[in-house]
């Protein structure tokens, strides 16, 4: 038998197998880059000095964002020009990077101001924003959500305020609603509402609630399969320490689904009394 002759071929197809895993590999690694983008960066251009429609003209051409401040005005420059930027000319930025514009700006509005775009901005960046425009912050509240130190409401006088919301005076102060995010120990609480009692133990502790406490209208045989919730606290949404309590009021499967039918039956000869006293 010759051996020689079957060990050249092998490697021969050895080195072709090579070779097409080379061109594989290269292709795949030219596609990621391609698709990421990888070393795909923007120029910023020199924006000083050009009038504000021009440079957000520009940057809008190049796929960048840019937030504007108006609290400066320079008498030797014409409104509505570029005083400075950042970043700055030639640094190279990823697409959709902010651009933070200081804009020569002099209200017609005499002792009036006007608010700017704060919304989903870091808290530190709207007070420093804020004061720089000489807006005075009444009050800062917290509220449940997920985007921490994240400015989510403007309100001015009870009324819920937009960036551009011109004042129309200084006498009163805004409030900031801002998101204090979830901490490590804080859960939303599942909704339980009509579920059997199997159901609402596995998903309470599929969501890090073991400490579950029930309460029965009346006594019910085999209540893992035949009692129903009807009744949470926390309700369904709410912040909850995952080491409290969650309290569950049940019934039984059959009172449950009797109630549910009375009410679907209660509602649909509502909308027909309502349908036939439109049609009249």
């Amino acid at each position: 038998m010759n051996y020689s002759k079957y060990f050249i071929i092998f490697i021969i197809n050895f080195l072709i197998s090579i070779f097409i895993l080379y061109k594989i590999a290269h292709f795949a690694l030219k596609w990621t880059d391609i698709y990421t983008k990888h070393g795909s960066y923007v120029i910023v251009p020199n924006l000083r000095y050009m009038t504000l429609s021009q440079a957000t003209s520009i940057l809008k051409k190049l796929g960048l964002k840019y937030d504007i401040d108006t609290s400066y005005y320079d008498p030797n420059l014409e409104k509505n020009r570029i005083i400075s930027f950042s970043p700055e000319s030639g640094d190279h930025v990823k697409e959709g990077r902010h651009v933070y514009l200081k804009v020569n700006f002099k209200s017609k509005l005499k002792n009036r101001t006007v608010l700017p775009n704060i919304i989903n901005k870091n808290k530190s960046f709207a007070i420093k924003l804020l004061n720089s425009n000489h807006i005075l912050i009444k009050e800062i509240k917290y509220i449940n959500d997920i985007s921490k130190n994240i400015v989510l409401k403007v309100f001015y006088k009870n009324k819920l305020i937009q960036s551009g919301f011109i004042f129309p005076s200084n006498e009163e102060g805004i409030t900031l609603i801002i998101g204090k995010g979830y901490e490590k120990n804080n859960l939303v609480v599942p909704n339980v509402m009509g579920m059997s009692l199997h159901d609402a133990n596995f998903t309470l502790k599929t969501n890090f609630f073991h400490v579950i406490n029930y309460y029965y209208d009346h006594p019910i045989i085999d209540p893992e399969k035949n009692a129903k919730v009807y009744r949470q606290n926390p309700s369904p949404g709410e912040i909850r320490e995952k080491n409290k309590p969650v309290e569950l009021w049940l019934t039984s499967k059959k009172v449950l689904d009797n109630l549910m039918d009375e009410e679907k039956g209660f509602n649909k000869k509502t909308e027909e009394k309502n349908t036939i006293i439109s049609n009249e």
